[in-house]
């Protein structure tokens, strides 16, 4: 199993207070310390009896289905209820009663790199009532497909197992990224070129039988579409 740990109040229920850790604060280096870990004072403190994000969103289930959900977050889900699973957002983008929700990962993961989790949620029909879940995003390789497809995967494997085609093509963080979209099923999947190597460093997860660009070009809107 793949551990990658996240913020404790991302993707859970964070127990501040623990009788079996001591605390102390240092003020001339202003850092909180604790038995289990040492953070400044403007981290969250967590520690090894809190939940993690993963845990949290997974429940012992980091599963992903295509078409439907990540762990227990699910499309279609009222967007009014992920605060109480995931904690406050560390980032939102919100206009017009649409919003890029962004959750990031408190530690690195095990090639170094940032994880982070995006939810897009919008009103769930005209009557302006109720925001559901339309998209979600993770770059976490702790989540896994049935068939054993997860971030770090190469494109061949992905290929072998879903029928894929190039829906786009954009930069983050200077590297040049290609999505690739199993429209049918309601996965995508972002490839970076690292060498000779294709590999996979985020999945998305969206209706079945709709193009991930409906939805997927408003987080990068200077990427170029190829399924027009």
């Amino acid at each position: 199993m793949r551990k990658i740990f996240f913020y404790g109040i991302v993707f859970l229920s964070v127990s501040c207070n623990n009788s079996s850790n001591t605390t102390s604060v240092n003020s001339d280096t202003s850092t909180i310390t604790t038995t289990d870990t040492i953070v400044k004072h403007d981290t969250v403190v967590v520690n090894n009896d809190q939940l993690q994000i993963d845990t949290a969103v997974s429940e012992s289930n980091p599963l992903i289905i295509s078409g439907e959900s990540v762990g227990k977050i699910s499309l279609g889900a009222d967007a009014s209820t992920l605060q109480n699973i995931l904690g406050k957002p560390d980032m939102s983008d919100a206009a017009m009663g649409k919003a890029w929700e962004t959750w990031y990962g408190k530690q690195r993961d095990e090639h170094n790199n940032k994880t982070e989790l995006n939810i897009y949620s919008a009103y769930k029909d005209t009557s302006m009532r109720e925001k559901t879940v339309q998209q979600i995003r993770t770059t976490s390789s702790f989540f896994t497909t049935n068939d054993s497809v997860h971030v770090y995967s190469s494109l061949d494997e992905i290929k072998n197992k879903y029928a894929i085609k190039k829906a786009a093509q954009y930069t983050s963080d200077g590297r040049a990224i290609t999505l690739y979209d199993d429209k049918q099923k309601g996965i995508a999947f972002e490839i970076s070129s690292a060498g000779a190597q294709n590999i996979c460093t985020g999945i998305i997860i969206h209706p079945k039988n709709k193009s991930v660009n409906d939805i997927y070009i408003t987080l990068h809107p200077d990427m170029k579409r190829f399924d027009k």
